[in-house]
């Protein structure tokens, strides 16, 4: 199927944005700016052949302007949390924004959901891909090197949404990017996904504090809290908390060249199912545990969305890499050229 592009507004500084519409023939659709990479709109049929909206976010480009929390954004240069938002590298100190207690989170306040990146529709194999560019210039959110990175999107007719990543850098620097889109199953508005059926191929989990910062220790999973290796109910689980709601999930198996599938969430009430494959080695399993919990968050239909009233599955590698090497690789370095891929294959039961 073509991509449809039309023109989606214009910021407060008069930069143009558009919205690029990827579909295929079995009614599923996917709808994406080049303001941050966010997907606007997912929709996908129920096993009845309706289609709903799956993807959380906001009613305009000016409610998305105004802030929100990364829905459906490229989420970069790291995404996750840099602790003490401090690193050494290559001989040289670093301080970043903490903007998240002590912390930097998802790269500081100007991260790449607030950039514009260029966009392009290619085509490869037959399939028209949305590919996205942008230059993340040396010191830019205190990061060292210039970063030149492009995220290709296309959605094929086997109802797979695929992500693919490329980057290089000029200088050694942190870099661990995702897309942060917020799911829910049933419906973008309809209500908590406790009742999702969730598993995730992982034995092991990364601990942080109450605050979320990463202590660079590992633990085994923990039976009805955090071991997800056999299908459970998200509302099931003992607690939804920073220890198995909001947390780094290591993928059995770590980075590799092919994805391959790493988990599966199912909602049983309109038969949809998630079965996400990927090349990274982790995923951060985030079930929306503070959405609208200080202020809400107003949607697409002006409605509040609740807290679990969502999930994400950010594909990404341990984002503290910087202090803890042995427990990832988020770095990346002159001369080598990051890859990854991830897909979101969606079918009903």
């Amino acid at each position: 199927m073509k991509i449809q592009s039309s023109h989606y507004g214009s910021l407060k500084d008069g930069r143009a944005t558009y919205l690029f519409t990827l579909s295929n023939q079995n009614g599923y659709s996917v709808a994406i700016t080049n303001l941050g990479g966010i997907i606007v709109r997912l929709d996908a049929p129920d096993r009845n052949g309706t289609p709903s909206d799956i993807a959380l976010g906001k009613a305009s480009l000016a409610d998305y302007e105004a802030g929100h929390p990364s829905f459906g954004s490229l989420t970069g240069r790291v995404a996750g949390r840099i602790s003490g938002a401090s690193f050494e590298l290559a001989g040289k100190s670093y301080q970043l924004e903490a903007n998240n207690g002590a912390n930097c989170l998802h790269g500081g306040n100007d991260g790449w959901e607030k950039q514009i990146w260029e966009p392009s529709i290619i085509e490869r194999d037959g399939i028209q891909k949305l590919q996205l560019s942008y230059q993340d210039p040396d010191g830019h959110n205190h990061f060292p090197g210039t970063i030149d990175c492009t995220v290709t999107y296309s959605l094929l007719e086997d109802n797979t949404l695929v992500i693919t990543y490329q980057a290089q850098t000029d200088a050694p620097t942190p870099f661990n990017p995702t897309n942060h889109v917020y799911l829910n199953l049933a419906g973008e508005a309809s209500g908590t996904v406790h009742d999702h059926i969730i598993r995730i191929d992982a034995d092991s989990v990364a601990q942080a504090d109450a605050d979320m910062t990463l202590t660079g220790k590992k633990a085994p999973v923990q039976s009805g809290l955090n071991d997800l290796r056999t299908p459970i109910r998200i509302g099931d689980l003992s607690e939804l908390t920073h220890r198995n709601a909001d947390t780094h999930y290591f993928l059995n198996g770590g980075r590799t060249q092919n994805p391959r599938t790493v988990a599966e969430i199912y909602d049983p009430k309109s038969g949809r199912h998630l079965e996400l494959l990927t090349t990274e080695p982790g995923v951060q399993f985030y079930a929306a545990t503070n959405l609208s919990l200080e202020a809400p968050d107003i949607g697409k239909h002006q409605r509040a969305y609740q807290t679990f009233g969502a999930f994400c599955l950010e594909t990404q590698d341990y984002p503290d890499s910087v202090h803890y090497p042995t427990l990832g690789s988020a770095l990346l370095y002159p001369g080598d050229t990051f890859r990854s891929e991830t897909q979101f294959k969606f079918s009903v039961r």
